[in-house]
């Protein structure tokens, strides 16, 4: 199912677009376009219906046909390796080809669906933690970070305050002759 190359055209220009947006700019464009024409917030002359009616055509058109975005988000060593991956579009399953040493901004298309595009970003998790890190995870992990940093210090306390407790039972809390007794007893065991 395909439609007139000329009638996207026309669609698309309706919306004052260049042709190729994907399906939520459209719909952004539509939303925005209808809300300045509509009877509830305008005054119902022929010029406003006509153009309501031009852009709710465009919208049915370019609901079919206008392309669906997908973000993929991969891993630098699927991107170097390439292949088949299968992915989730709307509730279903997809496969898209990945080529070898596939880059970030890539478009595909998946295979046998020539209305979605998938977008593909090539992110280590490991290196770029914090990009895809929401505000909620940055705050736990700083908090984590922060809990673990005092339980440390606790634990450092703890143990220099055994030292030093040790070190004031066996020499400071006794006196010299009681020092020198104990250490005698136990020369003579």
């Amino acid at each position: 199912m395909s439609a007139n190359p000329q009638a996207l055209i026309a669609a698309y220009k309706a919306f004052g677009l260049e042709g190729g947006e994907d399906f939520s700019e459209v719909r952004a464009r539509f939303r925005a376009l209808v809300k300045q024409v509509h009877p509830d917030t305008t005054d119902q002359t022929p010029q406003t219906i006509a153009k309501l009616q031009k852009l709710l055509k465009a919208y049915e058109v370019l609901r079919i046909y206008a392309p669906r975005r997908h973000d993929l988000e991969i891993t630098p060593e699927e991107a170097r390796k390439g292949g088949l991956r299968t992915i989730k579009i709307a509730d279903r399953d997809a496969m898209v080809r990945l080529p070898v040493a596939v880059k970030t901004g890539a478009i595909l298309t998946p295979i046998g669906d020539p209305n979605w595009r998938v977008y593909v970003h090539v992110r280590d998790k490991m290196v770029d933690a914090d990009l895809s890190a929401g505000e909620a995870e940055r705050k736990s992990r700083e908090e984590r970070a922060q809990k673990f940093a005092e339980q440390a210090a606790r634990d450092e306390a703890e143990e220099t305050a055994g030292l030093l407790r040790s070190f004031y039972e066996a020499f400071v809390k006794k006196s010299p002759a009681a020092r020198l007794v104990s250490w005698a007893r136990r020369g003579a065991a």
